[in-house]
């Protein structure tokens, strides 16, 4: 199976703001572990530096926001959310490895960082199984790892 990242654009916007993470399938503004796709969309218009992204795997199954946070003044994995319907197959790891390879793209990028709520188990295996460590920060109430480029 492929993932691939396509832009936001007028054809898929509405699709992409429909995909949610909540089990019962209604889309919300604030998510249990994830702001709405509609928020991140708006957000990446607002601050500067975020790359945002539909993930595909034939169909969307997913949604991406990276970049450079001016807030923080690092590179970040914002959002990573796979709609509750495609859950448990494999698409976050390889939408996860994908970002990685697509954030090692960006000169100056050295590190990732990531912040998700503790409670959020199943983010913190994922993470974990690919790389990131835990900094021992918080960003709020979240936890914030980091992914360390290795550079050829």
């Amino acid at each position: 199976m492929t993932i691939e990242f396509k832009d936001i654009t007028t054809e898929n916007w509405k699709e992409c703001i429909m995909l949610t993470t909540n089990p019962d399938g209604k889309h919300t503004l604030l998510e249990a572990f994830v702001a709405s796709n509609a928020v991140s969309i708006a957000q990446s218009k607002i601050q500067e530096g975020w790359i945002i992204k539909a993930v595909y795997a034939d169909v969307m199954v997913g949604f991406v926001m990276y970049g450079y946070s001016e807030k923080d003044s690092y590179y970040e994995l914002c959002r990573l959310m796979i709609d509750h319907k495609y859950q448990g197959s494999g698409y976050g790891k390889r939408s996860l490895l994908k970002v990685i390879d697509e954030m090692k793209k960006i000169e100056g990028c050295n590190e990732i960082f990531l912040s998700f709520d503790p409670d959020n188990h199943g983010a913190q295996n994922l993470y974990e199984s690919v790389g990131f460590v835990d900094t021992g920060d918080l960003s709020g109430s979240e936890k914030v790892y980091v992914y360390k480029i290795k550079h050829a």
